[in-house]
């Protein structure tokens, strides 16, 4: 008998009231109680377009006896609800799918940009550095294949940012970008220290994260952390480099410690040099505007203007030109003009 074939609809093309089943990734299975003393269940359901939050009334013995577990390949029935503006997934039955018969890249989500143009993008930034000792530190990191392997497919972050696969790789380019930016209206910035710094300030994230089924911390990253991680790596390399400078690696781990820019934000240390104060607002700019461009996307795609943004701690406005009331207000404002021009006559 031939293999069940599994069905797949991506979660950004699901619209309310329709029935599907369709295969996702489980994540976050919660066993909640009702007023009554029964139990439901709730869940966050994914794939690369996007998730949605699901929720079991009933029939869901699998989850209680642990045969089905956060991180699974399940198939789902059910039907797709509105429930406070954001699609819901009445979930009826559940079965545990197994690895193998799941294409997983159909569930991390993933940078718009191919890779061949991010690659191109970062080899012309290396061209850029001038100062010999940093390109020689910078090129003996990434030259180590099995590291620019992971550093490539790597996430930016768990979920704030570049929260999919190569998103540290289009983080780190647009960082060095912004921070040349902002460097040409300083002209006393030092720009090899800045592209040096901007290419090396998070990779300790290649170590942080696993991104396999899913964006998680690894062991090491909750014990370390990506600053920690990366301060150690630039730390082994220029100890392998002969005569590498101890002053360019010192202000180098310090952008590095820094780069969060306050002690409460994770940095072992505050910007204190020209270069740190730019690599901090670079990096700084580029999460936050990626996070607002992703949360806009996916907003506009559930026909949401108004969310509260957890990063931003506000509800944030999606909506582009289309502001709701500006009709109202500018027949308003026409009023008063039209009021005052017959008060003048």
């Amino acid at each position: 008998m031939p293999p069940k074939t599994i069905k797949y609809i991506p979660i950004s093309s699901l619209c309310g009231g329709t029935k599907v089943e369709t295969c996702y990734l489980l994540q976050n299975p919660q066993i909640r109680p009702k007023k009554d003393g029964s139990n439901f269940v709730t869940m966050e359901l994914r794939d690369a377009t996007g998730k949605i939050t699901g929720i079991m009334w009933d029939g869901f013995d699998a989850i209680v006896a642990g045969t089905i577990r956060d991180n699974d390949y399940v198939e789902v029935t059910g039907d797709i609800l509105v429930y406070n503006n954001q699609l819901q997934f009445k979930v009826s039955r559940i079965v545990k799918i197994n690895d193998s018969a799941v294409d997983s890249s159909k569930f991390l989500p993933i940078s718009p940009i191919p890779a061949e143009k991010l690659d191109e993008q970062f080899r012309s930034i290396i061209e850029r550095l001038q100062d010999a000792d940093l390109k020689r530190l910078v090129s003996a990191i990434f030259s180590n294949s099995e590291f620019m392997q992971r550093f490539r497919r790597a996430p930016g972050a768990t979920t704030m940012h570049h929260a999919y696969i190569r998103g540290l790789y289009e983080h780190t380019i647009s960082v060095v970008n912004n921070a040349l930016k902002i460097a040409e209206n300083y002209p006393e910035a030092n720009q090899s220290i800045l592209i040096a710094a901007a290419l090396l300030h998070d990779i300790g994230k290649v170590v942080e994260y696993n991104y396999e089924k899913k964006i998680t911390h690894s062991d090491v990253g909750r014990l370390l952390g990506h600053i920690a991680i990366g301060y150690g790596m630039v730390e082994l390399e220029c100890a392998h480099l002969a005569d590498f400078p101890t002053a360019k690696k010192v202000i180098l781990q310090h952008i590095m410690l820094s780069h969060h820019g306050m002690m409460e934000y994770g940095s072992p240390k505050r910007p204190k040099t020209l270069e740190a104060l730019i690599l901090h607002h670079a990096d700084d700019l580029d999460a936050k505007i990626g996070n607002y461009l992703d949360f806009a996307a996916a907003t506009q795609r559930n026909g949401i203007r108004w969310e509260f943004n957890k990063m931003f701690d506000r509800y944030m406005f999606s909506g582009g030109d289309n502001v709701e009331g500006a009709d109202l207000m500018e027949q308003i404002s026409r009023g008063f003009v039209t009021q005052d021009d017959a008060e003048d006559a």
